[in-house]
């Protein structure tokens, strides 16, 4: 899963950098990008239950999403913070929330758990897939021994975020064929559910150890931000 993950990412990735978003091959791509954020958040929901320690998990995320700050906002902007955008955070920021969010989720109750969640929900607005990578994960936590109420849960979420993407377009002017085409690749989230339901609750083979990912991703960014910026 991880391996895939990262895979989709790359993919998504180039795409928005060097492929017009409404265009048949950009569609495709961002398609199978979409994969990348469900497998993430169902990666944090199972981490989260076999961590022997939630503080070392949230640190390590939260250290490499203060790592990849740069990259990231180099990769989306070609420039360095400023104030238009230095509160632009990437999706290790967003997966940091993810497991705040989980562990909010097991320890409160009432409208104590409430509050948290829905703050939680506010600061991802400022993060890479905000309000739907915090979603997912609680709904991949929660549902865990039931792929069907998961799976359903998982079309309602998509199906909200794509919505959103669209009003946003249309609040553009933009025309039917610019919203659809930059939006509708967003139930590409839905290709995860095939992976997810296959997964055996064991760990996989060990490739590239456990900080693959975390190393992988601002690299990753930082090149295709140079390669994208330089051409």
């Amino acid at each position: 899963l991880k391996l895939i993950a990262a895979g989709c990412m790359l993919i998504d990735h180039i795409a928005w950098a060097f492929v017009p978003t409404v265009s048949p091959l950009g569609f495709l791509l961002h398609l199978i990008g979409r994969v990348t954020a469900p497998v993430m958040c169902f990666m944090m929901a199972e981490g989260y239950r076999h961590t022997g320690s939630f503080n070392r998990y949230f640190l390590r995320v939260a250290v490499f999403a203060a790592v990849s700050y740069l990259p990231f906002l180099y990769f989306q902007t070609g420039g360095l913070p400023d104030g238009g955008n230095f509160l632009t955070f990437n999706m290790l920021y967003t997966l940091a929330l993810c497991l705040l969010a989980l562990k909010a989720d097991e320890m409160l109750t009432g409208p104590d758990k409430a509050a948290t969640l829905f703050l939680l929900v506010f600061l991802s607005l400022f993060g890479d897939w905000p309000v739907a990578a915090v979603l997912f994960t609680l709904n991949f936590s929660r549902n865990r021994r039931d792929f069907k109420r998961m799976a359903r849960n998982h079309f309602w979420i998509t199906a909200g975020f794509t919505l959103v993407f669209g009003s946003v377009y249309w609040q553009m002017g933009l025309s039917w064929g610019d919203i659809l085409g930059n939006s509708l690749f967003q139930f590409g989230t839905l290709l995860a559910l095939p992976l997810l339901r296959a997964y055996n609750g064991r760990k996989g083979r060990n490739i590239g150890g456990k900080w693959f990912f975390y190393i992988f991703y601002p690299a990753h960014l930082l090149a295709l931000g140079l390669l994208r910026w330089a051409i």
